[in-house]
């Protein structure tokens, strides 16, 4: 490849992550290690499957599917380059607990599991508390990490003493006040 074909490739690639979070509002972050530790501690023992909501580059799902390899746990992203990077990330890991899935979770027909996990823009966890509240079974976990999701009541609000965000935690079935 010559010098401009990289530049080009380079280009095209910033361009489609530019596209994916204006038109997602949201941008792909990565989770660091000390994050995903904290959030792995709030899954219950008892859990079965985890699906994380805007996986973006799956280090969350990774570090799960690692740390708990009795968790069934899948990663559902839109973008496609984060997703796409997240799947390679996956093959080379060679977990077989774990799977990522190109899609929006708003349109996605499928159970959520046990427990849903998300680190997502604010703007965007309306869609979160709409499309769970359709979908999750009673007794199921939320872990969000930094945004609340408006009209649900968490059982717990953590801060981390890995950063500055906090972890709101819900369960379906109280998760509305009174």
């Amino acid at each position: 490849m010559t010098d401009l074909s990289v530049l080009v490739f380079v280009m095209i690639i910033l361009a489609l992550i530019a596209v994916y979070a204006i038109r997602l509002r949201s941008v792909p972050m990565p989770t660091m290690r000390a994050a995903s530790d904290e959030i792995i501690a709030y899954i219950p023992a008892e859990t079965k499957t985890v699906t994380d909501f805007g996986s973006g580059w799956g280090d969350l799902a990774l570090a799960i599917a690692r740390a708990r390899p009795d968790l069934q746990v899948t990663g559902i992203e839109l973008s496609p380059i984060p997703f796409a990077v997240s799947r390679m990330r996956a093959v080379l890991a060679a977990l077989p607990n774990l799977e990522f899935i190109r899609g929006d979770f708003r349109k996605m027909d499928r159970d959520p599991g046990d427990v849903v996990v998300c680190f997502l823009d604010p703007r965007v966890m309306v869609d979160v508390g709409d499309v769970l509240s359709q979908r999750m079974g009673k007794g199921s976990i939320v872990i969000s990490r930094a945004f609340a999701i408006p009209g649900w009541q968490a059982f717990g609000e953590v801060p981390m003493t890995s950063g500055s965000d906090r972890l709101y935690l819900y369960r379906f079935g109280s998760h509305k006040p009174g």
